[in-house]
Formats: structure tokens, sequence, C-alpha cells
């Protein structure tokens, strides 16, 4: 009878861990943004030919996830000044931390994961913005893009447009906003 109860209470404590990881990864990222959906390499590839990115560039990516474009960002443009995700997931934050690891010293460099939502980052160090958000955030991130981005920035959203910013040009479900 013991053993039964402790291994009830060994598969009870992985439930619950289980639980916790799950609302980590997927429901907490939702509340706070956009649960995380890897961007398709075409429209990736939009994206970064979009932000004309330039060696001097400051890029922040909003919602990183697993670092997919900004490890393509760094392997086209090695001499990039910088470039910074910010992503709210700790599994996806160190997921990227260790791929970065992997990369030559120039290049780790140049690339800073920060697990942190971006709602508390002053976008005015950046002068290209890109990101895959989730519709319900846009008109507050229309509000800090139109506060914190300084001129002759470049803000390129998949998939979601802003509710009041025209867009400059548009590419599939890719939209480019020049400040």
């Amino acid at each position: 009878m013991e053993l039964e109860f402790l291994l009830m209470l060994l598969v009870l404590f992985f439930l619950i861990i289980l639980v916790i990881i799950l609302s980590i990864y997927f429901i907490i990222p939702f509340l706070f943004g956009a649960p995380f959906e890897a961007t398709k390499n075409k429209t990736m590839k939009t994206m970064i030919k979009l932000a004309s990115i330039k060696k001097e560039d400051r890029i922040a990516e909003l919602g990183s996830g697993n670092g997919k474009i900004i490890f393509e960002i760094i392997k086209k443009y090695p001499k990039i000044k910088e470039i910074h995700g910010f992503e709210i997931n700790p599994f996806l934050v160190l997921k990227t931390k260790i791929k970065i690891k992997k990369l030559p010293l120039p290049l780790r460099e140049k690339i800073f994961i920060h697990w942190k939502s971006f709602w508390k980052e002053d976008l005015s160090k950046y002068n290209k913005i890109l990101f895959f958000q989730y519709k319900t955030i846009m008109s507050r991130l229309e509000k800090k893009v139109n506060n914190e981005v300084k001129k002759d920035s470049k803000i390129i959203s998949n998939w979601w447009r802003f509710p009041n910013l025209k867009p400059k040009k548009q590419e599939g479900t890719v939209y480019l906003y020049e400040k």
C-alpha cells in the first residue's frame, strides 16, 4: 500500500512539473504577446530583404523565438554592428544561447539574447526592428514604436499590420514601416 502511495505521489509530482513547463512554454507567452510559431523561410527572407541591413545597424527582434531570423541575419551580414533578441520563453532563450556559443567568436560578440519582455526595452537604441507578433498587441506596439523609435528607422512586421500606420511597402504578409 505504501509503495502505491509513493508511486501516486511521484506521478503527481511529474504531472505538476509537466503542467508548469507547458504553461511556461505555451500559455504565458500567449498572455503577453504571441505564442511561439517559427517564421516560414520565404517570409524570413522577405523580412530581411525589406530591412535593407547595413553594417552599422543595430537590430532588435521582438519575440526572437528560437533565433531563426537572428542567425540568418548574422550569417548573411557578419559585419553587422549588433543584433538583440527579446524573448520571454526561457526554453527558447536557452536554446538560442546554446546555438550562439557554437558560432565563431567575432559573431558571438554581436548577438545578444535577452530573457525579457520587449515592452520593458527602450526601442530608440535600434534602427531596424523585426517581429512576428499577434493582432491583439499591434495597437499597443504601434504606440510604443511611435513614442520610442527614431527617425530613419525601419520596422518590419510579419503578418499583422499596425492599425493606424500605413506601410511603406508590402510583400506578401510582410509589412515595412519607416519612421
